[in-house]
């Protein structure tokens, strides 16, 4: 009996002994995650993620790129604003992504009242129209066949036309008619070509300078560059 109580602490001693050693590996049941990463290799090497990492593979951040405007046209200006639109332009910096474009505007419907023979016959017509309260005309003075006419303005499209002629009929104005008459107005336009979303909205803070200018896609209108 005794000779079996001798080897049982024998065993157990080494055992213990062993434990204390590291020679039968940690069995902690309460390790901590401080401790436990302790244990890892290279440790100091790893970087805790947020939530939109975590769900986003990391080749899918990498490869992101911002969001480019291919092309955005505003326009149509006249000479008047040039400068001082070009100015404020030259904050965004856009070098070759900037150009600018001639637009031509053309009226094909004219409401007008015919030649009047002479000069002396359009000033006459010309004084008829004032005494109307209607002061928004020109005489015709080129070598067409409308030479010593009077216009009454020059529109896009025909409905324009005979809008403005009703008006005027309300008005007095009897020898008015419609007729085709081609007017070329040269204004101009600007391309902006692969604006980043920074430099989309510094423009945006530019472009509210000019209400009444539009913006659109580019290639919409026939245009020559200068």
């Amino acid at each position: 009996m005794l000779r079996f109580f001798f080897w049982s602490l024998l065993l157990l001693n080494a055992f213990l002994l062993a434990f204390n050693l590291g020679y039968l590996g940690h069995w902690s049941l309460d390790t901590h995650e401080p401790e436990r990463l302790k244990m890892q290799h290279h440790a100091d090497q790893l970087k805790p993620l947020s939530a939109a990492e975590a769900v986003t593979p990391v080749d899918a951040v990498a490869d992101k790129k911002p969001d480019v405007i291919a092309c955005l046209e505003v326009g149509n200006f006249v000479q008047a604003d040039i400068n001082k639109l070009e100015e404020k332009l030259k904050a965004l910096a856009l070098g070759e992504r900037q150009s600018r474009i001639n637009v031509v505007d053309v009226a094909t419907h004219m409401v007008f009242i015919p030649s009047q023979g002479s000069k002396e016959g359009a000033d006459k017509k010309a004084g008829e129209l004032r005494r109307l309260g209607i002061n928004d005309f020109y005489i015709v003075q080129d070598q067409s066949n409308l030479r010593w006419g009077i216009s009454l303005g020059v529109f896009k499209t025909e409905e324009a036309a005979k809008l403005h002629l009703n008006n005027l009929s309300n008005k007095g104005v009897r020898s008015a008619r419609i007729g085709p008459r081609a007017v070329s107005t040269n204004k101009f336009a600007y391309q902006l070509r692969a604006l980043t979303v920074e430099e989309k909205t510094r423009y945006d803070a530019i472009k509210a300078d000019f209400p009444a200018q539009e913006n659109r896609n580019c290639q919409t209108t026939a245009y020559s560059k200068s």
